[in-house]
């Protein structure tokens, strides 16, 4: 059992302490330290300047790419420059949310129009229905590719192409359901 009264003997053999010139010097007193003497005098090192951010993790919002431009491969929606906190940020996309449906059902109405209103149209649909499997494939296979596939629905032309088509497919199922 060891305890502080019976310690074994240093390696010398003599029990004596050795001189502590290797340990550490003991640390400033509080007034030592905010008196700022130890500054003054050179005693105490100035602390590293060591930058808020580290230079690979800033990106300078003038050469970040903004969305949909195409600087980087796959996803890009962290690296967007604007803030959802300005109120003309959010207003513009609002407004270009509502433009895009109101083109989508005003497509829709024109053809589910022509196809209720037009006969020599109306009988074509109704003696022609793989034509409504077609367009469902259609918008089956454009419908996984937006909800999926981040790629092509962030980049500019493919995002309205595949908008396009999923809308015109809609529309004729919906036409056709509507003879």
């Amino acid at each position: 059992q060891l305890s502080v009264n019976n310690k074994p003997p240093n390696p010398e053999g003599q029990g004596e302490k050795k001189d502590n010139a290797t340990a550490p010097p003991a640390p400033p007193t509080y007034e030592e330290a905010t008196a700022g003497e130890g500054m003054k005098a050179g005693a105490y090192p100035p602390p590293p300047s060591v930058p808020l951010h580290p230079s690979w993790a800033y990106v300078d919002p003038s050469t970040s790419p903004s969305y949909g431009s195409g600087g980087y491969p796959g996803d890009t929606e962290m690296l967007t420059t604007f803030s959802w906190d300005d109120r003309n940020v959010r207003r513009v996309f609002i407004r270009k949310v509502y433009a895009i449906l109101m083109v989508q059902l005003l497509v829709t109405l024109v053809i589910v129009a022509f196809f209720t209103f037009c006969e020599p149209v109306k009988g074509y649909i109704q003696t022609h229905a793989a034509w409504y499997w077609a367009s469902y494939a259609v918008f089956f296979v454009t419908y996984l590719i937006l909800a999926c596939c981040s790629g092509p629905r962030r980049y500019f032309p493919w995002n309205l192409i595949l908008l396009s088509i999923f809308t015109l497919s809609m529309a004729y199922l919906t036409g056709m359901l509507s003879r």
